[in-house]
């Protein structure tokens, strides 16, 4: 039986070419943010060493921009509005399904919204060139080395790994959008019961009511923001700039929640080392 192709790429190439270029994406983010942080920062969504969205993107660029190779004029802008578009596109996607950003370019000059910005668009088209003229010709003599068979035990091998962890993560993060909006909700309630309390002030059985109730809700807030905290660890430890407005108490006492967590063990560590 002949092998499908995705576009002009017979599909096990095609999906080894993302997992590659989605490894190397990983390891080139991690490494430049370890640098920036000055420690070891693990970066994307999956639990293994991928990051889809290079990989992707190298797809892209394999797939579309490889007819363009004989005009090296025209590439480099035609790469710095297509990639920028599409992590445009990647970002927006999930804020709008988690209502979390998980990176934001606010900071810098000439940014969109914070999902893209000038510098990060202009290094996509520069990507673009060395993955067109140098990179991708040599990963094709590598693949190339590959027999059909062992191409698609590779790709059967790899697709189920990263299936499999694609599908724990998007658990995951659905879990994460879920207990934040539970205590999102619940510290509105919460403060919604304040107040109420603050008007009770003069009906003694109101008052003990609205207390009890309170006294309640303040339990299960408390486990809802450890919920959400626990759920969402991986993203804020690979994500430092994580912001949300839908959500922006619920990440504000979670944070508050890792300070204290740190200082305690910087206090104890100091006792320990006495």
């Amino acid at each position: 039986m002949a092998e499908p192709y995705f576009f002009t790429i017979p599909l096990t190439l095609a999906f080894l070419y993302f997992t590659w270029y989605s490894f190397w994406g990983w390891v080139i983010e991690t490494a430049y943010c370890s640098i920036r942080e000055k420690h070891f920062v693990v970066r994307g969504f999956l639990a293994g060493p991928l990051c889809p969205i290079y990989g992707a993107g190298a797809l892209i660029m394999v797939l579309f921009f490889q007819p363009l190779s004989a005009y090296p004029l025209l590439l480099y802008p035609v790469a710095c509005v297509v990639m920028t578009s599409w992590e445009y596109l990647v970002g927006w996607a999930l804020e709008a399904i988690t209502h979390i950003k998980y990176w934001d370019y606010s900071d810098r000059k000439w940014n969109l919204h914070g999902r893209v910005c000038l510098s990060i668009g202009l290094c996509w088209g520069a990507v673009a060139y060395v993955a067109i003229y140098w990179i991708h010709p040599a990963t094709e003599s590598l693949f190339s080395l590959l027999v059909p068979p062992a191409r698609w035990y590779a790709a059967i091998f790899l697709a189920l790994i990263t299936i499999a962890d694609t599908v724990t993560t998007i658990r995951k993060l659905a879990l994460t959008t879920k207990f934040f909006a539970m205590a999102e909700l619940t510290w509105n309630e919460l403060q919604q019961k304040r107040q109420d309390l603050r008007k009770s002030g003069r009906q003694a059985a109101d008052t003990a009511r609205l207390q009890a109730a309170l006294a309640a809700m303040e339990i299960r807030h408390s486990n809802l923001v450890r919920a959400a905290a626990y759920h969402s660890r991986r993203f804020r430890s690979r994500f430092r700039n994580i912001s949300t407005d839908r959500y922006k108490d619920t990440l504000v006492r979670i944070r508050e929640q890792a300070s204290h967590i740190r200082e305690g063990l910087k206090i104890h560590s100091k006792k320990g080392g006495k």
